[in-house]
């Protein structure tokens, strides 16, 4: 626990995927057969709040053009707040994790532009440096020019340095993970999808996740979430704790968070941290970061913190 929690403006622009798996984010929460030894309690003055049982949310998704062909993205979070807000998205100054420059580009669109052109990105999954984290880059076509539908960065560099077209590079970023990679041209007309969710609980409620991109590479091919070491710009250890509890626990234990959107130190990308029970210890439901941490220092649980940081922006808050 951080701050107090601040109401949720949340999750919509754009996105989706055939590719992600809610597990990813998810822990063992297999029944403890312990008879404890050591006393352990929950601090919690209410019950928490119980864990949905739907498997899938239905997100707004947003198309655009690489290379030619379409890919599929969310829009999740952006590092300016005034988009935030006027997006309806989560505010993220935690994206801010390098130089802006390093960030691949998002070209978007405005003013006159042919029919139907969907913004067009500078990367994607499979590429070295794809990462779910995008610096936003304004297109505007010049008086008099006829525009044509774009579809490649290439396309659009070339047209700039003929002097057809403008591109302004701005300070934003945006954290959009590409979910679906198609080899079609035609732009879906479905403004949402279904998509796999994953549930913890942060300061007792419950919170809903995405689990989109991860930093290690045998994890993205085991979850099937997209692998992006780029998300290691900066170290694990400056990103907010994902807790995931490993072997014994409580029944129904999901995962634990250490802040949500509306705490200022709120970021999509989390340091990875297990979290096993001491042998002898009855587990008890774990749902505040604060709870995890007294009980590690009361030596009835081990914290390991891992070197993975994981993409799992929050998309709903429960009250």
């Amino acid at each position: 626990m951080k701050l107090p929690r601040t109401r949720l403006t949340f999750a919509a622009a754009a996105a989706v995927t055939l590719v992600i798996v809610a597990a990813a984010c998810s822990s063992s929460s297999k029944p403890s057969s312990t008879t404890s030894t050591t006393p352990t309690t929950t601090p919690t003055s209410s019950p928490p709040a119980a864990v949905p049982s739907a498997k899938t949310i239905d997100q707004p998704v947003t198309y655009g053009y690489y290379d030619g062909h379409v890919d599929w993205m969310l829009s999740t979070d952006v590092s300016n707040k005034g988009q935030a807000t006027a997006q309806k998205i989560n505010y993220s100054a935690a994206l801010l994790i390098q130089p802006i420059d390093k960030f691949p580009s998002l070209y978007l669109i405005h003013g006159t532009a042919a029919p139907n052109q969907p913004m067009v990105f500078g990367s994607e999954p499979g590429k070295d440096d794809y990462s779910p984290l995008w610096r936003e880059l304004d297109v505007t076509w010049k008086p008099g020019v006829k525009p044509v539908l774009l579809v490649k960065d290439d396309q659009i560099n070339m047209l700039a340095s003929q002097g057809k077209l403008t591109v302004t590079k701005t300070s934003i970023v945006l954290n959009c993970p590409i979910v679906k990679v198609t080899t079609t041209m035609t732009v879906p007309t479905a403004p949402t999808v279904s998509q796999p969710v994953v549930y913890g609980y942060y300061d007792s409620h419950v919170d809903t996740m995405l689990s989109t991109d991860v930093s290690n590479k045998s994890q993205a091919t085991a979850k099937q979430l997209n692998y992006a070491p780029t998300l290691l710009a900066q170290p694990a250890s400056k990103d907010p704790s994902l807790y995931m509890v490993s072997g014994t626990a409580a029944p129904n234990q999901p995962v634990v968070f250490n802040t949500e959107p509306g705490e200022t130190d709120y970021s999509p990308l989390w340091q990875e941290v297990t979290v096993t029970w001491k042998p002898g210890v009855k587990p008890v439901l774990l749902v505040k970061d604060d709870q995890i941490n007294m009980l590690a220092s009361k030596g009835q649980l081990t914290l390991t913190k891992t070197g993975i940081v994981l993409n799992c922006p929050i998309v709903k808050v429960s009250a």
